[in-house]
């Protein structure tokens, strides 16, 4: 592993922090690609990318330990130590998505289901360059194993091996990427023709999202195999979302389809 990228004099520029910062770049500046793609206006959206980038920020640290919360408010200069707490990919997107929808329902100039649908490619994107980060970092690993994916990792006694689930997530997330942007290319025109406008891409993307974490978690967590008991907040969250999630993806296909066959 390589956690620190580069050393001048007392200022340490560790390869976490930059992977991410590349990631979420690439991700913004995709997205910002996207907006003419999906009909938005450009400078209001910008805008509420701006605002959800910061609670992104926040999400991904409140998620992850939500008893600092308290300390967090008392003295906002420990955000500065967020690496040294953790942060929660899963409460970053939250964080975002909450913040846009909030701001949305006060813009009439966005509309929140396509600003949805142009932002999870890049979103996943983001995932699948961002884990890179984690996995030079050394942290977020796996189970011990015997499997041939197995990798040694820091603090490990010699011969140790455990998933490399950071690499399994950025594999992943490009995968949903490709099957987003394939998915996206049959829908356009539908969504195009119609009406109202009826997400495909978000819920889609949400659900695979989903089902990644889910899966991936049983070679990540430690504790016993089991659905339920054990596991962190997050696969709880996803779990219990993930049904509404599918019910709203079902919906759009089939008020897409009904629209097809009525023209």
């Amino acid at each position: 592993m390589y956690p620190v990228l580069l050393k001048i004099g007392s200022i340490t520029i560790d390869s976490y922090s930059v992977v991410w910062f590349i990631a979420l770049t690439l991700a913004i500046l995709w997205v910002t690609e996207r907006l003419k793609l999906y009909g938005i206006d450009e400078d209001p959206a910008r805008r509420i990318m701006a605002v959800s980038f910061i609670f992104m920020f926040l999400g991904a640290i409140i998620f992850k330990q939500p008893y600092r919360i308290p300390l967090i408010l008392a003295d906002p200069s420990m955000l500065v130590n967020y690496r040294s707490w953790g942060v929660s990919e899963f409460g970053a997107v939250s964080g975002a998505f909450v913040s846009a929808l909030v701001m949305c329902m006060f813009s009439r100039k966005v509309s929140f289901m396509r600003l949805c649908d142009a932002a999870l490619p890049p979103a996943m994107l983001a995932i699948s360059v961002g884990r890179w980060g984690c996995f030079l970092n050394g942290c977020c690993v796996g189970r011990v194993t015997d499997f041939f994916t197995g990798v040694h990792f820091p603090g490990d006694h010699a011969g140790v091996l455990r998933h490399p689930v950071q690499i399994y997530y950025s594999v992943i997330a490009a995968v949903i990427v490709l099957v987003l942007l394939h998915v996206e290319r049959r829908v356009l025109p539908l969504q195009k023709d119609s009406k109202k406008y009826y997400p495909v891409i978000a819920p889609l993307g949400m659900i695979l999202y989903a089902l990644m974490r889910i899966t991936v978690s049983f070679v990540r967590d430690s504790r016993p195999f089991t659905w339920l008991a054990g596991h962190s907040l997050t696969y709880k969250t996803l779990l219990v979302i993930l049904p509404f999630v599918c019910l709203w993806l079902a919906h759009s296909i089939f008020r897409l389809k009904a629209g097809k066959s009525c023209r």
